[in-house]
């Protein structure tokens, strides 16, 4: 949690995450490395999805995942969620991020995960 504290300001933390204990507690769990907060920040920079909405499409990644009874290196989720944000393009802002990423994996999986 340092590290992204590290990376956010404060202000824009409690603004985004404050109202959302799962939110929270995702970020708490996952974004303890300044690397893996940087290139998350980089991400969100770099498409149409806010920080909060790329935090959801993790959570329901996570959930698929235990589902599945798989897991995934943070590298590849951060790269399925990478593609899930490409493939909607100009419809970006109609669809929740989490929805686009509901479907892809429910559709086309996730060769990257491994079974746990």
């Amino acid at each position: 949690m340092c590290a992204f504290m590290k990376e956010i300001d404060i202000g824009k933390f409690r603004g985004q995450f404050s109202n959302s204990p799962a939110r929270f507690a995702w970020v708490q769990a996952n974004l303890c490395h300044v690397d893996a907060v940087r290139e998350l920040l980089s991400a969100v920079d770099d498409g149409p999805y806010s920080l909060p909405q790329w935090v959801d499409a993790f959570i329901a990644m996570e959930q698929w995942l235990d589902t599945q009874g798989k897991r995934a290196s943070w590298e590849a989720q951060l790269g399925y969620v990478h593609c899930a944000c490409d493939a909607v393009g100009a419809g970006a802002n109609l669809t929740p991020l989490s929805g686009i990423l509901s479907d892809m994996l429910d559709d086309y999986g996730f060769e990257q995960a491994a079974e746990k």
